[in-house]
């Protein structure tokens, strides 16, 4: 398995004030990936590193902390990819598949001590 192009993606209730302070605040650039500049997913670069932002989905309780903040990586083929993770000794928690405009494949995964993060299939 071969992983690039890490992100850290922050979730958040109010789209355009999160772009507005980490582009005018932090003067991080915005850096076209697919799907951003829609109105539920903006990217930024900070160095070497892709900052999303993603709109917390409705329904979803204003109470509490948000879902995550976390390391997402890009595969070719993340079917692939989950096998390779699983015979590592690590863990996939579950799979969204693309759809509702968003064209991307995510698998929530852990490492084999239970450290969680992403993998992302980008989709036609």
């Amino acid at each position: 398995m071969r992983v690039r192009n890490p992100m850290v993606i922050h979730y958040v209730r109010d789209m355009e004030r999160a772009c507005a302070f980490y582009r005018d605040t932090l003067g991080l650039p915005e850096e076209p990936t697919p799907g951003s500049g829609s109105p539920g997913w903006n990217t930024f670069r900070c160095d070497g590193l892709i900052v999303a932002l993603h709109i917390l989905p409705l329904g979803d309780s204003a109470e509490g902390p948000l879902p995550h903040a976390g390391l997402n990586l890009e595969v070719d083929d993340l079917d692939s990819a989950l096998a390779e993770l699983r015979a590592g000794g690590g863990a996939v928690r579950g799979v969204q598949e693309a759809g509702g405009g968003v064209p991307v494949r995510v698998a929530e995964v852990a490492d084999p001590d239970g450290n969680g993060f992403e993998l992302r299939q980008h989709v036609s």
